[in-house]
Parts: structure tokens; sequence; C-alpha cells
């Protein structure tokens, strides 16, 4: 399967949404037809300061995936015609630019994704589950 970067959009608060198209042929004349979502984030050391303990929050969530995270959302359509391929790539397309642009251009976006990230991390530890190996992007 490949992916084809189609569209790079540059957001109100500085992040770039990128849309793949990771379509592919599934049977006979049937396709899954996918868009993925991706916007990279910089984890700063800023976006810690609401919390008591923000500079070792910081260096746990940069130990555990590095210096940066990758948002990804799926628009996936299953069994699509062959004929039928590029109108819902066009639809999925809207879609995304009409919804998911907006949340994620948010200027709070990037700060509160980054605190999620730590909330999973920190949740898996007192679980005992090991870390993810860093993104690497």
């Amino acid at each position: 399967m490949s992916e084809r970067l189609i569209e790079k959009i540059a957001l109100p608060n500085g992040l770039i949404l990128e849309i793949w198209d990771t379509s592919h042929l599934m049977a006979g004349d049937r396709w899954l037809v996918s868009l993925l979502a991706k916007v990279e984030v910089t984890v700063l050391p800023e976006y810690f300061s609401p919390l008591d303990d923000g500079e070792q929050a910081y260096q746990d969530l940069v130990a555990a995936h590095g210096n940066s995270l990758v948002f990804t959302q799926e628009k996936v359509r299953l069994f699509v015609d062959k004929g039928e391929t590029k109108e819902v790539l066009t639809r999925l397309r809207r879609s995304i630019k009409d919804n998911l642009a907006a949340y994620l251009g948010n200027p709070k976006f990037a700060s509160s994704y980054v605190l999620k990230k730590y909330g999973d991390l920190r949740d898996r530890q007192n679980w005992g589950a090991a870390p993810p190996s860093p993104d690497v992007s």
C-alpha cells in the first residue's frame, strides 16, 4: 500500500495539516477509499506549565515520544466501486477540510494534545505497561 500526499494546509495556529491518500484496491473493482490526516505537534516545555511537576512531565514525555507527536485521523469508505472513487475521495477531503481543520487549527489544540498524550503516558505507567517507542517521522 502506498501513501500519496495530496494536500498541505497551513492552519491558523501555525501547524500544518497533511492529507494523504491511502486508498487501495480490495478485490475485483472494489476499493477501500481512505484519507489520512496528519499534523505534527512539537512538544514544548511551556505546555506543561499548568502542571505541578511540569518540568518532569515534559522530560518524561520527551523521553517516551521524542520532541514531536503526530496526530492522525483516518476517514475510510469500504467496497467503493472503481468508478466512484474520485467522488468519494472528494467528499472525504471536503469533510476533513470543513470539520477537522477547524479543530486542529484551534490555538489551544497543540497544548491540549500534548497534555493528553502525557496523561495517556501516565495512565500506562500507572498500569505498569511499557511506554511506546518514540515516534519517528
